[in-house]
């Protein structure tokens, strides 16, 4: 068995190298996702011999870096259509989670990764993203590794057209993980800071007096009481002096998936395509553009569908 397991090492490392890894003019090294090997199941069988095999890459690999020896970095493809969480996938390759999101582009340990196609590695460390990060992770890890020299016992691999630094055996600090970890969303005001004035759905517009859908929840507070992000994002859009929603934010969340929406702001503090995390200073409360006082109007949206505030936040 020990024979046919190194001879299937030697045919899958052979058509890697053929096939897939390519070393272009500056040395990267070029990973084709679309090419790599299937798992098609992680689950043990004893006809599932690639994730069989797959494991015992990531055993030996473990036991050889504990030896001072080299491991084997080599890569696979997994559709996860066995509605596997991300939490456990990572626990079924045995890879840690830091290693699987940063070369994934997930941003937190919620993120639903249900139908999408990862690839799995069998060296755990941190892929660094050179290019312009996409989430907070990204953006965190930059800045924490900005200005230190990356050469040595690294790779530089280039994956969907994007450049990365790996770190064999690399972890998330105390405050990456912190992010990594924390996922859940905060209020974009202080508790007792403000009254919720008008809810979600159909309501009588207080202009027009017709019978509207309005699509987000209205928080009475003072003028100038601070507004905050709920979540960690990018400026997507900062428009000022609209004729309906004033001074006005749309913050994008989770590359895309989910937006918020911050309106009739008296001052806005971000500009467009910044990042921003969790907490930060956004703006302040105002009543610019069709407002009768006051007043933050505050939307989510998942895609381009406005969802009801309260099913993901407790305005109490």
């Amino acid at each position: 068995m020990k024979m046919k397991y190194k001879f299937f090492l030697l045919t899958v490392f052979i058509f890697l190298s053929s096939q897939i890894i390519a070393q272009s003019q500056d040395t990267s090294i070029l990973l084709n996702k679309e090419t790599l090997p299937v798992i098609e199941s992680l689950k043990p069988s004893r006809s599932n011999l690639l994730y069989k095999q797959y494991s015992q890459m990531i055993e030996e690999n473990n036991m050889a870096i504990k030896a001072g020896q080299e491991p084997d970095y080599l890569f696979f493809q997994y559709k996860n259509t066995e509605n596997f969480s991300f939490q456990a996938l990572a626990s079924r390759c045995c890879i840690r989670q830091e290693t699987l999101a940063t070369l994934n582009k997930i941003e937190n340990a919620q993120e639903d990764i249900n139908g999408k196609t990862l690839i799995l590695p069998t060296v755990d460390g941190l892929f660094i993203a050179v290019d312009k990060g996409i989430n907070s992770i990204e953006v965190l890890l930059q800045e924490n590794y900005a200005g230190q020299t990356l050469t040595k016992n690294v790779i530089w691999y280039k994956i969907d057209d994007r450049d990365y630094v790996f770190l064999p055996g690399g972890k998330l600090k105390g405050t990456e993980r912190y992010y990594f970890l924390d996922s859940a969303l905060r209020l974009p005001l202080e508790t007792g800071t403000f009254w919720v004035s008008s809810e979600f759905g159909k309501r009588k517009n207080p202009f027009s007096g017709q019978m509207k859908d309005h699509n987000g929840i209205d928080l009475a507070a003072e003028e100038g009481t601070p507004v905050y992000a709920i979540k960690d994002g990018a400026v997507f859009s900062s428009v000022e002096n609209d004729p309906t929603f004033g001074n006005y934010l749309i913050l994008t969340h989770d590359l895309g998936k989910m937006t918020s929406v911050y309106a009739h702001l008296s001052k806005i503090c971000v500009e467009q395509y910044q990042n921003v995390r969790k907490g930060d200073l956004i703006g302040y409360v105002g009543q610019t553009g069709m407002a009768t006082g006051p007043h933050l109007h505050f939307e989510i949206r998942q895609g381009s569908k406005a969802e009801n505030p309260r099913n993901k936040l407790n305005f109490e």
